[in-house]
């Protein structure tokens, strides 16, 4: 049974929302921290970490929705 790409999406977007929260959570306190990283660091980075989490999302989520659908 093939997986919609709607429901693949919607889980891959949840996620990569998820990770670059997190990168963001915690890299914010870092820019306080070190002067070596400055706020367009931990804005890029979240960004970075969205893209590449949405990336790999769109790859992984079919084959575990297929076990578990």
């Amino acid at each position: 049974m093939a997986v919609k790409f709607a429901h693949t999406f919607m889980y891959s977007t949840i996620t990569a929302a998820v990770a670059g929260v997190v990168f963001y959570v915690l890299s914010s306190g870092r820019t306080e921290v070190l002067e070596a990283y400055t706020v367009n660091d931990t804005y890029l980075g979240s960004v970075f970490v969205l893209l590449l989490a949405l990336i790999i999302g769109l790859a992984v989520w079919p084959r575990v929705l297929e076990k578990n659908g």
